[in-house]
C-alpha cells in the first residue's frame, strides 16, 4: 500500500476573481492561468474569473488586467486567456501588464 503522505510538490487549482474595471490586480500565482471567464453579479459590472494552480514553490506575482475586444493594449502587455462572448455580446481579453516600478 502506497504511503499516504504526499512526497511530490501539493498542487491545487484555485479561482480567482477580479474587477473588468480599466485597473491592473495583482496575484501570487505559481503558473499561467488555464482559462478565464466574465462574470456579472450585478447588471452592468463585469468581472473576470480565472483558474491557476498554487503549488508549495515559491509563487511569482501577476499583474492581470482585462481588456475589451478593439481597445489599446500596453506595449509589454502579454496576452494571457480570452473569455468566452458573454450574453450581451461583450468579450474581454485578460493580460499580464507589468506594474510601474516605484522610485525611491
Amino acid at each position: 500500500m502506497p504511503d499516504e503522505k504526499m512526497t511530490d510538490i501539493d498542487r491545487r487549482m484555485f479561482r480567482y476573481r477580479f474587477s473588468a474595471d480599466d485597473k491592473t490586480h495583482g496575484f501570487l500565482l505559481s503558473g499561467r492561468p488555464v482559462a478565464a471567464a466574465v462574470v456579472s453579479p450585478v447588471p452592468g459590472k463585469f468581472e473576470i474569473e480565472f483558474w491557476a494552480e498554487r503549488n508549495d514553490c515559491s509563487p511569482t506575482r501577476w499583474d492581470l488586467r482585462a481588456f475589451g475586444t478593439g481597445h489599446p493594449l500596453p506595449s509589454d502587455a502579454e496576452w494571457v486567456a480570452t473569455c468566452p462572448r458573454t450574453p450581451e455580446g461583450l468579450v474581454l481579453h485578460l493580460y499580464r501588464v507589468p506594474m510601474p516600478k516605484e522610485d525611491g
